[in-house]
């Protein structure tokens, strides 16, 4: 499954015109698959010469119009949200309109806490096991979200996170914050975009400077002429790559490769994944019939030629069941029937 990214923001704050940049206008009704660029795919694809070349995907999603009950079902569905702020035109307030979405989302978990609290207490005094536990839990949650803060920046044990994600809460989600500004701003973005990095380091999140006008416009030039445009506003790398980027560090996500003759493909895994976890990405039945990862790296390979040329060489590693597989590995996994 690809990685699932809304953009939420307010009104008037370029978030359908990054939709178009990042989709290269080729989304229908705010939707639109987005291929990751990373240099490393295309130098397996030119050592190995397959077939086929397959990225990293990205669903992307343009919040539609709609209630503000609309607005955060639509975000619930998401893995991660992209935040966008205006700084540019006149008299921009990113901090306020940032605030005003997060409390949006704040009031929508505050309303699904203080109903399954309601529950659970009464499961809890009737002495249902772990009633207790979670009762606890929400009426942290409830108490940190009384103060408008969202749940990303409570500190959690990974077992109490568990239990909040009965209530599918949106503010726990990993977020990647936008500021969006005017052509002339970049490369830093002025006065807006400090703030809107103030509000992303104080809640640990990665934020981007860009704009997206400019991210739409140079999606319609050849590849010479973008890199051209870019480095006259001191830009070194397209919005899209940036963002997929903030969104991986976000996500807590890394990249795999699986390469040979029929296909060279990047793979979005958790991090820290175990490698019956990590090949679970390529079919769910390769985790319960795995038997070993054969692993390598991308230099190893492109050096090499082939996985083949490896195996035979004995340079490929050999990993069990407890090895977690890293960014940039290029793995062959065997797997039982």
């Amino acid at each position: 499954m690809p990685v699932s990214v809304a953009i939420v923001g307010p009104a008037g704050s370029g978030k359908t015109t990054l939709f178009n940049a990042l989709t290269a206008g080729r989304g229908a009704d705010g939707v639109g698959m987005v291929d990751v660029p990373d240099e490393r795919l295309q130098r397996l694809a030119e050592a190995v010469n397959p077939k086929k070349t397959t990225p990293a995907q990205v669903r992307v999603e343009d919040t539609p119009p709609g209630s503000r009950a609309q607005r955060v079902a639509f975000a619930r569905q998401a893995d991660i949200l992209v935040k966008v702020a205006r700084c540019f035109g006149p008299d921009p307030e990113p901090v306020k309109e940032l605030d005003e979405l997060t409390l949006d989302l704040v009031l929508a978990d505050l309303t699904s806490i203080e109903k399954r609290l309601d529950v659970v207490g009464k499961e809890a005094r009737a002495g249902k096991k772990d009633a207790q536990r979670e009762a606890e839990v929400l009426t942290a949650a409830k108490a940190h979200l009384d103060n408008s803060k969202p749940l990303r920046t409570l500190a959690l044990e990974e077992d109490d996170r568990k239990l909040l994600n009965s209530i599918f809460p949106v503010t726990l989600k990993p977020s990647v914050y936008v500021a969006n500004v005017a052509d002339e701003l970049l490369p830093s973005g002025g006065e807006g975009a400090m703030k809107v990095m103030a509000i992303a380091n104080e809640e640990g999140a990665p934020a981007i400077v860009l704009s997206a006008r400019l991210e739409a416009e140079l999606t319609e030039l050849d590849p010479a002429e973008e890199k051209e445009m870019r480095a006259s506003y001191g830009i070194d790398e397209s919005g899209l790559g940036r963002i997929a980027r903030a969104v991986w560090e976000a996500g807590g996500l890394i990249t795999y490769f699986t390469a040979g003759e029929p296909e060279a493909r990047a793979w979005p895994c958790e991090r820290d994944s175990p490698a019956p976890q990590a090949a679970a990405k390529i079919h769910t039945d390769f985790e319960k019939h795995f038997i070993r990862a054969e692993v390598t790296s991308v230099d190893e390979l492109v050096a090499a030629g082939s996985m083949d040329a490896l195996r035979a060489a004995g340079k490929l590693r050999i990993e069990g069941r407890d090895y977690r597989v890293q960014d940039g590995d290029v793995v062959f996994f065997r797997v039982g029937r």
